[in-house]
């Protein structure tokens, strides 16, 4: 059944429940664990869902639960976390994407982590994932060296990390000129950033890597603008022959792909208009077909959510992320959301608080 409505308790329940329980088809995420409750956390955040003292209490123990044993940042499930003297038990590390999910959720959360965690060796081992290009490895391996490709999905969340923990030490630090360079290196032939081809979402994640360090300028991104309002599918006097094409989807009007020549996809709708924020430019993003698209499209109207597309299930990522993108286009029942950091923005006051 489609709808113009966001089902706002609907979503509330749906996200209250991954946070319980996790269904069935996205249990086998549970190494990602801290990723799936930073995505519900931040749904229910952006609905302004008033957490009860102890919902908050439990929530700020869970997450602490998975800061490991040298304090340098967090696993992303317990489930790897071995017992002590047991065999490997040292290989328990921590990663760049969990421990940017954890400070996401802490924050949202309202809680001072930068006052009970110890940033300064958290940040000794960000600086060590950083690679002679400028990237980023996701964690270290058992000799301390970077373990892992690097890419701008890392650079993003290292500087997160950085930018959330206030972090300041010139004698200590990431090579910011070196990330910088890695990240511009990234650029496509076409406008957007990528390894191999343009990509949405590696898009996003260069530009708020750069915005994260105030080496941003958006006339330098033209081109990366006129990819971005490509991304977002409509068929019209202009194109209709393409709805002729036998692998066209109709359904996909309003919505955004992530490459050329793709399907849309629910998550790209932030990943573009995200990217287009920080440019300056989100209002390239024809908001009523977009609205259209997530509202009618890939929201779950039986237990709330929205799925990748119309075929699937609802997961908390693909959820989190419509309600960011439908938040930027400034759905009057949203919160605000910082795009940069992409929490609420009154958790990044919080932070700056």
């Amino acid at each position: 059944m489609n709808t113009e409505e966001l089902l706002i308790q609907r979503h509330k329940k749906y996200f209250n429940l991954t946070l319980g329980l996790l269904p069935a088809h996205i249990q086998k995420e549970d190494s990602n664990k801290l990723l799936l409750v930073y995505c519900s956390l931040g749904g229910l955040s952006l609905l302004g869902y008033e957490f009860r003292d102890t919902e908050r209490t439990d929530y700020i123990d869970f997450i602490y639960s998975h800061l490991v044993s040298t304090g340098e940042g967090f696993r992303g499930s317990s489930t790897h976390q071995l017992p002590e003297k047991s065999v490997g038990y040292r290989y328990d590390p921590p990663t760049i994407a969990n421990t940017y999910s954890a400070l996401c959720c802490l924050a949202m959360l309202s809680d001072k982590f930068w006052l009970r965690l110890n940033k300064q060796k958290i940040m000794n081992w960000v600086v060590r994932c950083q690679r002679p290009d400028g990237s980023f490895a996701s964690l270290l391996d058992l000799d301390g060296k970077p373990y892992g490709d690097g890419d701008l999905r890392q650079c993003y969340m290292a500087l997160a990390i950085r930018r959330m923990l206030r972090y300041q030490d010139d004698a200590n630090d990431i090579d910011l000129d070196n990330c910088e360079s890695y990240i511009r290196a990234s650029a496509v032939y076409d406008g957007g950033l990528g390894s191999y081809e343009s990509h949405a979402g590696y898009t996003f994640c260069g530009l708020a890597a750069l915005n994260l360090i105030g080496r941003i300028v958006p006339d330098e991104w033209e081109q990366t603008i006129d990819w971005l309002a490509h991304r977002q599918i409509g068929y019209s006097e202009y194109n209709r022959e393409l709805l002729e094409y036998e692998f066209c989807d109709a359904n996909d009007q309003g919505g955004h792909n992530g490459r050329d020549n793709k399907f849309g996809d629910t998550c790209y709708s932030f990943w573009v208009t995200g990217s287009l924020s920080l440019l300056g430019r989100e209002s390239i993003v024809d908001a009523p077909q977009l609205t259209n698209y997530l509202l009618g499209m890939t929201q779950n109207t039986i237990v709330g959510g929205f799925a990748k597309t119309e075929e699937d299930n609802p997961d908390p990522y693909h959820s989190f992320l419509a309600l960011c993108a439908l938040s930027l286009i400034g759905h009057p029942n949203l919160k605000q959301l910082d795009p940069t950091l992409v929490i609420t923005k009154s958790a990044t006051n919080f932070i700056d608080s």
